[in-house]
């Protein structure tokens, strides 16, 4: 039987450019990725705009998270770096602050790997989560991910190196 959510993954739409740019600009979420500029505008809305729906052409594919009652936008569920050869991709998930702590994210990795699993076929999914990133810890090991490898002195912020985890989920 197929699990129920309540949310669902949806394709980018042209409008959802500006609710991109509010997620990509998050200066909390950059400590935890490689952006040290902010995203414009437009350069959010050419993407929306010309967004490749081959997940395996693109090698990504970016999904907004919804609320299945209202339609409201949550977050952005991603798989990037995908290898058609290899079956594998890498997992990253975004919820907006005030959806935080309620269930969603993991109703948002559940569903992207049902995703990954049923519809792309991929063998294995990945992803990278900075050492004392507790609730990403945990909502990667609550999904079924198991840590497989850490990388010292991976990422940098104020002068300060952290460790890098790297946790995976295999699909039988």
């Amino acid at each position: 039987m197929e699990p129920h959510y309540r949310i669902t993954l949806r394709a980018v739409e042209p409008a959802d450019a500006d609710f991109m740019f509010d997620v990509e600009n998050d200066p909390d979420a950059w400590k935890y990725g490689d952006n040290i500029a902010p995203i414009s505008r437009k350069l959010l809305r050419d993407y929306a705009l010309g967004y490749d729906a081959d997940p395996f052409s693109a090698r990504q594919l970016r999904l907004i998270v919804c609320d299945c009652r209202n339609g409201k936008q949550l977050g952005i569920a991603d798989i990037y770096d995908i290898s058609a050869v290899h079956h594998r991709g890498f997992a990253g998930i975004y919820i907006l602050r005030e959806f935080r702590k309620q269930g969603y994210a993991e109703e948002a990795l559940n569903a992207l790997s049902d995703y990954a699993r049923n519809v792309l076929n991929l063998h294995k999914i990945w992803a990278h989560i900075e050492d004392g990133n507790i609730a990403s810890e945990k909502l990667f090991i609550k999904c079924g991910f198991s840590k497989e490898a850490s990388v010292s002195q991976w990422t940098c912020r104020a002068d300060t190196y952290h460790d890098l985890l790297i946790f995976s989920k295999t699909f039988a």
